[in-house]
């Protein structure tokens, strides 16, 4: 089945999942053919999408209460699967049916050998890279994340993201396209460290296989950088503890009065890949928060600084976005975010600050 990778525009959700699925596996010696699945390209009615997001929303409030913070974890039932035109939570797990238990998957080699195959990071931009969509088919539930910075060189990349997304071990996918426009959602690699320790210490890293790290570059989508780490501590506003809302002051430092610019795959808001800029409120030595709009699937993308700490130190990377303050203004497509801070796992690798939209030998 042909089909072609299109942006389909907001309100409607552009899930990319369209004509057929294969589940593409690094290459192996026995040359079997990746499986595919007929799905059918389809959109998700507005009506349907806002659906998608209350019932997200109603969860956070019923199991966080509201005045609390809850990690931005988004895990599709088999109701919202249904309700996305997608099959059941089993049927999707099936393709994961040839993945050797306790090593890397086995299947198929043609997809993983292909020279024309690339994956998808949001409309116009490809790559394993900031801001790429997620998924984590797993034995308990299907996830949907993005994904934060590079790390690493290349050759040796690994990807952070949100340690509530997954666990130690799992095996994360993108979606990707080869031969004549095929969308694949391909393991591109495994989760090697995952700490789900709440809010400013909640992170993962993902570590790529070596198949696909030609695919990976650590410049973020549409924005550009990261450029170093933006290590500045402080608050914008008067805080108490980590109190929300804030009292507003002025504060006395104007490096920490920073617009942070991210990128991700949430669903009505992200769809299809959205870029966003948002105001900082705090930047604590583990923990960020900031005021915008955000959506599930948002969650574990990267954050970079628009000025940084210094001038010249434009597009530093500020952290990881996993959390979301449970209140009122969140059913309107705003909130008050929080996640870890880059300075506390490591520096990633320099991405350009001018962004270009595909990985190309000798470009970071």
């Amino acid at each position: 089945m042909r089909t072609l990778l299109r942006r389909v525009g907001l309100p409607s959700l552009a899930l990319l999942l369209v004509g057929a699925f294969a589940t593409a596996t690094p290459a192996q010696s026995t040359g079997t053919k990746a499986k595919t699945v007929a799905i059918g390209e389809f959109k998700l009615a507005p009506e349907k999408m806002e659906a998608l997001r209350q019932r997200w929303f109603d969860q956070l409030e019923s199991k966080y209460g509201v005045g609390n913070w809850a990690p931005m974890k988004m895990e599709l039932s088999d109701a919202d699967l249904a309700l996305m035109g997608l099959p059941s939570a089993d049927e999707l797990r099936a393709q994961r049916a040839t993945q050797a238990k306790g090593g890397k998957p086995s299947g198929g080699d043609t997809v993983a050998a292909n020279p024309g195959l690339v994956t998808f990071a949001g409309t116009g931009f490809f790559g394993i890279r900031p801001g790429a969509w997620l998924l984590y088919i797993t034995d308990n539930s299907v996830g949907w994340c993005s994904a934060a910075h590079v790390f690493g060189s290349p050759g040796s990349y690994r990807v952070s993201t949100a340690g509530h997304c997954g666990s130690t071990g799992d095996i994360v996918s993108v979606i990707g396209v080869v031969g004549d426009n095929v969308p694949v959602v391909i393991d591109f690699g495994r989760t090697s460290t995952s700490v789900d320790g709440g809010l400013g210490n909640d992170y993962a890293f993902i570590d790529v296989f070596p198949e696909y790290q030609h695919l990976v570059t650590p410049t973020m989508a549409f924005w550009g950088g990261p450029r170093g780490v933006y290590t500045s501590q402080g608050d914008v506003v008067e805080m108490e503890g980590r109190r929300i809302p804030p009292d507003l002051a002025l504060t006395p430092d104007p490096t920490l009065v920073q617009q942070i610019v991210h990128y991700g795959h949430g669903t009505g808001v992200g769809a299809g890949g959205t870029p966003r800029s948002a105001s900082a409120i705090s930047w604590r030595a583990d923990t960020f928060m900031f005021f915008g709009a955000i959506s599930p699937g948002d969650s574990g993308s990267g954050s970079n600084t628009l000025l940084g700490d210094a001038p010249g130190d434009n597009m530093e990377a500020a952290g990881i976005n996993t959390h979301l303050y449970v209140d009122v203004l969140m059913r309107q497509g705003f909130g008050i975010m929080g996640g870890t801070r880059t300075s506390k796992i490591g520096t990633p690798a320099n991405g350009q600050i001018v962004p270009y939209p595909a990985p190309a030998p000798g470009l970071p």
